[in-house]
């Protein structure tokens, strides 16, 4: 290749394309960030627990991680709110899939960077080892410390919605007009059983329409129209 055709190709490379490289100071806040995360995903955490005569006691928990990890752990068999035995339903598919994406990309950073990586069955110490190259990278790969900083900040995001969902608002008496399914069986920790809900819910995180059955999502704004529409073809069917 000549000379003047690398210098042809580099008049056509887009310079404004290119992001300016992280400054010092936002690879450092990055850095502080990303051990922030680290730290949340692999350390106790302390519950305050206020008595009724005034007292406040302090209780350590489990680390969210171990906790994601506690969540994909079937039940035994227990006795079910109807007196029959039943089973926890299987591992949470979310859990699983977060549990599995944290340890491939962990393992990937570490081997691409090559740093030292040991595979332990311990996710907890995987993760620590993780967040330990955080000062090193933050001088020989500034673009990756912001780029890990905002992932371990999803992650955390994401494991606190696992074992704390946002509560959905169910839409009784409709089906899905997808999959035609009104109502579907879930599991219920309060009941210790299954129970029948409502198909489909409005998820406030999404702000989207949600069907439990298949999976199908709508835009809120999407959903209403949709409704308005399904509304009008019952009406004139039974009229």
């Amino acid at each position: 290749m000549t000379a003047a055709h690398n210098a042809e190709s580099f008049d056509h490379v887009d310079l404004d394309e290119v992001p300016p490289a992280p400054t010092r100071d936002q690879a450092a806040a990055a850095r502080l960030a990303w051990e922030a995360a680290v730290d949340q995903l692999v350390q106790p955490g302390l519950y305050v627990l206020h008595r009724q005569d005034d007292r406040h006691e302090v209780a350590e928990v489990l680390p969210l991680l171990a906790q994601v990890q506690e969540a994909v752990t079937p039940g035994s068999k227990r006795a079910g709110a109807t007196g029959k035995l039943g089973s926890r339903p299987p591992a949470s598919l979310g859990a699983l899939e977060l549990l599995a994406e944290i340890r491939h990309e962990v393992r990937r950073a570490c081997v691409g960077h090559r740093h030292s990586y040991r595979n332990p069955a311990n996710l907890l110490e995987v993760v620590r080892t993780w967040g330990g190259h955080a000062e090193d990278w933050q001088h020989a790969a500034a673009d990756y410390v912001l780029w890990a900083a905002d992932l371990a900040a999803e992650w955390v995001r994401t494991a606190r919605l696992l074992l704390d969902p946002v509560p959905r608002y169910p839409l009784r008496g409709r089906a899905c007009p997808v999959c035609g399914v009104a109502t579907v069986q879930v599991w219920s920790d309060e009941e210790m059983d299954f129970v029948r809900r409502p198909a489909l819910s409005i998820d406030p995180e999404q702000v989207e329409a949600v069907c439990a059955g298949c999976e199908q999502r709508w835009p809120l704004d999407v959903w209403a129209q949709l409704a308005q529409t399904l509304d009008e073809q019952l009406h004139q069917e039974t009229t």
